[in-house]
């Protein structure tokens, strides 16, 4: 039984080395266009803020806490992951 397991093995491993490229490119850009959609969703939020007669330094503040909620870093710290130790400082 541990050979047909030690056999396995390998392409196991060569098949994780096949889809992990494709799967980080697809994780990446998905990521990418959302920061991008929070970076113009926020400038949309601070100009109606203003509008409606927030003081703009406030509105800008606020809207940038919108922004950069999208972050990578952020959702490890949240997550609490025992890798992600260093992040939680």
């Amino acid at each position: 039984m541990t050979n047909d397991t030690e056999q396995d093995l390998p392409k196991a491993i060569a098949g994780i080395m096949v889809t992990l490229p494709s799967l980080t490119l697809r994780t990446g850009w998905a990521y990418l266009k959302m920061k991008k959609r929070a970076q113009k969703m926020s400038k949309v939020i601070e100009r109606k803020m203003v509008s409606e007669g927030m003081p703009e330094e406030m509105a800008g503040r606020l809207a940038d806490e919108f922004a950069s909620g999208i972050s990578v870093h952020r959702w490890m710290r949240e997550m609490n992951l025992p890798f992600g130790g260093g992040w939680n400082k």
